[in-house]
């Protein structure tokens, strides 16, 4: 740099200080902090138990339906476990390609959807209606 009458001024880094660090200090630095951190952990988990136990004063409880695969509308069972889509297809499949009774008193069956496709068109060809 020049000062303002064109001489030059120097600057120099100061000297540092040759003393080493004590390795006690700094022992001391992070035992304090680790004092003072663990003295808010222990006071904001004390806080939190406080407010739980003001949040429900009966305790914590677990909800009563809880072990039921469906409770109101929501399903609560595991995705991957629940079966019961795949159980019902597998009914309706049963009943779409096979024989049984829909009422028994009435004697009225179900036929294999197939064979009723088959009448119908057979009905309709020889002119009947229904």
């Amino acid at each position: 740099m020049s000062g303002e009458d064109g001489s030059k001024v120097e600057w120099k880094t100061p000297e540092r200080e040759q003393r080493p660090v004590s390795g006690w200090r700094v022992s001391g630095v992070l035992a304090g902090a680790l004092i003072i951190f663990t003295f808010f952990v222990v006071g904001t988990w004390a806080q939190l138990q406080r407010r739980e136990k003001n949040l429900s004063p009966a305790g914590s409880t677990q909800p009563r339906e809880l072990g039921k695969a469906e409770i109101n509308i929501v399903n609560t069972g595991l995705i991957e476990l629940d079966t019961r889509a795949e159980d019902e297809k597998a009914e309706q499949r049963k009943r779409l390609h096979g024989y049984g009774w829909v009422d028994r008193d009435a004697g009225v069956v179900h036929i294999p959807i197939e064979r009723a496709i088959e009448r119908v068109v057979e009905q309709r060809r020889d002119g009947g209606g229904r």
